[in-house]
């Protein structure tokens, strides 16, 4: 895979996220937030399930660790999923896409200490300036009680989730292939989430009013559980086994945007001047974080060097 079409896979998956938000929104109102996960990833793990009985996909899990593999899965998709489902129904869209389009950020700032990996000067200040948009957009909520402080936290707490999946993620493509961690994700949320739909069912009782989801919610069912689950997770995977955590992670500054587009084009959701300010210092310093360095030529081995020993996971 070369890297224009890494960079696809990139935009593809950044885009699909995007709407996520504004799906997810709608989803629950006809939907648990727990019955709605449960469905999601049972349909995607049924999909990827059909796609290897026919032959189409070929997963092979012999003689790999399975450590790595269950960091992955507890960070994404339990972990985030959870927190971020709940989030999104306590916050609005804007606000959500907003604060995990920082997702780069945080990734860049944990792949220093767990992946080696250098940031210089100057990402480090456009790492500071992304946490500081983060911290203007969750103060500045989504205006008219909008956003609910425990949602924010909850976000907040989705965008420390995906940091680490990347970077598990990162580390466990060097024995998976972008099929076999995708099936192991999505298995992964079908079943922990659909024991949590039980339970709640369970909880509630029959006496509780019934749900009756029309179309619309079964069609937001199955945005969530093909595209934004199968192929949005692929693509993920699939970029993250050819580029590096931070570069791999950069394509998440288009979700916020386009989060931020859906929640006001489709929900009249309102954007205040701090929450702007916000998602322009988030972008600036995504910007910032990723651009590409120049290096010097003595220094291009020595660099070609590490990139490559990184790839190879020596």
């Amino acid at each position: 895979m070369n890297s224009r079409a890494a960079y696809a896979a990139g935009i593809a998956w950044s885009t699909i996220f995007g709407l996520s938000f504004l799906v997810t929104k709608s989803a629950l109102e006809a939907f648990s937030p727990f019955t709605l996960l449960a469905l999601r990833f049972g349909l995607a793990t049924a999909a990827l399930l059909a796609l290897s009985a026919a032959g189409i996909l070929k997963p092979d899990f012999r003689g790999k660790p399975r450590g790595i593999l269950v960091l992955v899965c507890l960070f994404q998709p339990i972990l985030y999923f959870t927190s971020e489902t709940f989030g999104v129904r306590e916050t609005s869209t804007s606000t959500a896409g907003l604060i995990l389009g920082a997702l780069p950020a945080a990734v860049a700032a944990l792949s220093v200490p767990m992946l080696r990996e250098r940031l210089s000067g100057a990402r480090t200040a456009g790492l500071a300036l992304s946490v500081a948009g983060v911290s203007l957009v969750a103060a500045a909520g989504g205006g008219g009680g909008a956003d609910e402080p425990g949602g924010v936290l909850l976000v907040l707490g989705a965008l420390a989730s995906a940091a680490f999946y990347n970077v598990f993620s990162r580390r466990a493509s060097r024995f998976y292939g972008p099929v076999e961690i995708t099936l192991a994700m999505m298995a992964s949320g079908a079943g922990f989430f659909g024991l949590a739909a039980l339970a709640e069912r369970l909880a509630v009782g029959p006496a509780a009013p019934g749900i009756r989801p029309g179309a619309e919610a079964w069609a937001a069912v199955a945005y969530l559980g093909i595209l934004s689950s199968v192929l949005a997770f692929f693509l993920v995977n699939l970029s993250l086994s050819r580029l590096r955590a931070a570069q791999a992670s950069v394509f998440g500054a288009l979700t916020p945007l386009i989060a931020l587009a859906a929640g006001v084009l489709v929900r009249g959701e309102p954007v205040s001047l701090p929450k702007a300010a916000g998602a322009a210092a988030i972008l600036a310093g995504l910007w910032i974080t990723n651009a590409p360095e120049r290096t010097a030529p003595a220094s291009a081995g020595v660099g070609a060097a590490a990139t490559n020993t990184e790839r190879t996971g020596a």
